[in-house]
């Protein structure tokens, strides 16, 4: 009897399409809604030494799409100058990320940047986001 119990709930195993699973924000294949979104350009006076100015592209993570709590990483790569970075969450638990451009740049034009969640070394779909500098 427990063997037919056992055989008779295997019977749905193969009925599982993993191509049709594409709600997951950390996957390649995700095709949901955005996961990011442009906030702002802020250029911060640096103290000296070294002094200068350094330029943020902050941006946010819509965390409300993952299947879970979970912490992240954003892979960055700046379309404008080719840098790429991985950014953290600071502080842990913040969705609220900032990138700092390795160039500064200042009055007219945009900044666009492609971004990729990263979770446990593997990539998720790449998104751009722009917006003007300051």
């Amino acid at each position: 009897m427990l063997c037919l119990l056992l055989g008779g709930t295997s019977c749905y195993k193969n009925d599982l399409d993993v191509a049709e699973l594409t709600n997951n924000p950390f996957d390649a294949d995700y095709s949901g809604a955005a996961i990011f979104s442009f906030e702002e350009v802020v250029n911060e006076a640096q103290p000296v030494p070294p002094g200068g100015t350094a330029q943020y592209v902050v941006f946010r993570v819509n965390s409300a799409l993952f299947l879970e709590n979970t912490s992240y990483q954003v892979k960055v790569r700046d379309l404008v100058t080719g840098d790429e970075d991985l950014v953290g969450q600071v502080p842990v638990g913040s969705d609220v990320l900032r990138y700092q451009r390795d160039t500064v740049q200042f009055g007219a034009g945009e900044v666009c940047l492609e971004l990729r969640l990263s979770n446990n070394l593997s990539y998720g779909r790449a998104e751009t986001i722009c917006g003007p500098l300051q």
